[in-house]
């Protein structure tokens, strides 16, 4: 774990705290806390992403706000950008990553409680710090970010 990882960890617990979802929160610590460029306008595709995708329990809602983060940073604005051959091969890394280091990428199985729960609060900003702490090593390692 780095100053810097431990640093977006707090900060996107924090940010869940105050009232972000959690796609929310690591996206919103990314653009402020470590100055990747998402506009508002952009940040506002976050806010239906929270509980997995509106409570659905699917697909986790940091993970999407961590592949938003990745995708703003390695992504292509149009096609004749780059080929997404290099894009999706370190979203797939990522996603594996995940699925290893915390069991799912399902909210269901990363999050057994009832939501708007003091459980479900104390749940999410524990796994939302770690995620992002995990975000930030990953990002560091593949040297997209400098700390």
């Amino acid at each position: 774990m780095s100053e810097f990882s431990e640093k977006m960890g707090m900060a996107a617990g924090n940010n869940f705290k105050n009232g972000y979802n959690c796609c929310e929160a690591i996206v919103e610590t990314f653009r402020k806390e470590a100055g990747v460029d998402i506009s508002d306008n952009a940040f506002r595709l976050c806010s239906g992403f929270g509980g997995g995708i509106g409570h659905a329990r699917d697909l986790c809602g940091a993970v999407t706000g961590c592949i938003m983060v990745i995708n703003t940073l390695i992504g292509r604005d149009k096609p004749a950008d780059k080929p997404l051959a290099e894009i999706y091969p370190v979203t797939l890394e990522f996603h594996e990553r995940f699925e290893k280091e915390f069991g799912s990428c399902k909210c269901g199985d990363l999050m057994k409680f009832e939501f708007n729960t003091r459980d479900h609060f104390i749940n999410c900003i524990k796994l939302v710090n770690k995620v992002a702490q995990f975000l930030a090593l990953f990002l560091e390692e593949k040297g997209y970010i400098k700390a």
